[in-house]
């Protein structure tokens, strides 16, 4: 595992060149279950960036792989309304 030091490096980079938060801009941050320090930490860089609110959309893949597995095409395929309004 990196250092704390580099992730909030590679964190600010982020937030700030990557993304390029401006002030009082939403953020919307989609991430896997797997690395929540590192998220948390990139969340805190996008405030320090001036982010107005940052929302983190949790992934899971194992999930994800059971709902592929198991739904129909038709309902793999569709967009929901809570979905097409939350993006």
């Amino acid at each position: 595992m990196m250092k704390k030091s580099i992730l909030k490096q590679y964190a600010r980079l982020i937030a700030t060149t990557g993304v390029n938060v401006q002030k009082g801009q939403p953020v919307v941050i989609r991430a896997q279950l797997d690395q929540p320090e590192f998220v948390k930490t990139l969340v805190n860089e996008c405030y320090q960036a001036g982010a107005a609110e940052v929302a983190v959309d949790w992934e899971y893949q194992p999930l994800t792989k059971l709902h592929v597995w198991y739904q129909k095409p038709a309902v793999l395929g569709r967009v929901k309304n809570w979905e097409e309004l939350r993006l």
